[in-house]
């Protein structure tokens, strides 16, 4: 996992991946690839990394080409941490597979989906 402001997306090849990003007034938190048990740890840091941080979480989903159970729970913990420490998760995307298993869980009260193509900074700005 990508700790560094400076990261770019993983190399070719790569099952998945997860880069942190501390911004000025939110967290960014992009996936990519196959979002399974390979990258769980990463997923963990990355979750307890923004619900610490307390502020609110833009979570980047437009490069994830698979996400399992591992992932989705991922994102309904992160979600419901946020929630309690009184900030909230934003999803960038779209991408269909993970809007779908997010409703398909139950889980679409707990976060709220940016509009296709929104300049992140704006849609940050306006929250």
């Amino acid at each position: 996992m990508s700790k560094d402001p400076q990261a770019s997306a993983p190399h070719d090849g790569a099952p998945g991946d997860v880069v942190v990003l501390s911004q000025d007034d939110h967290t960014l938190v992009i996936l990519y690839g196959d979002v399974d048990v390979r990258v769980s740890d990463e997923l963990e840091y990355a979750g307890r990394f923004s619900i610490d941080a307390g502020r609110l979480t833009v979570l980047d989903v437009r490069h994830v080409t698979m996400m399992d159970s591992v992932g989705v729970s991922f994102v309904v913990r992160m979600a419901a941490g946020l929630r309690s420490a009184g900030t909230e998760l934003l999803l960038q995307g779209p991408s269909r597979r993970v809007s779908e298993l997010i409703s398909l869980v139950g889980a679409t009260e707990l976060t709220r989906w940016l509009p296709d193509e929104a300049l992140l900074s704006a849609q940050v700005e306006q929250s």
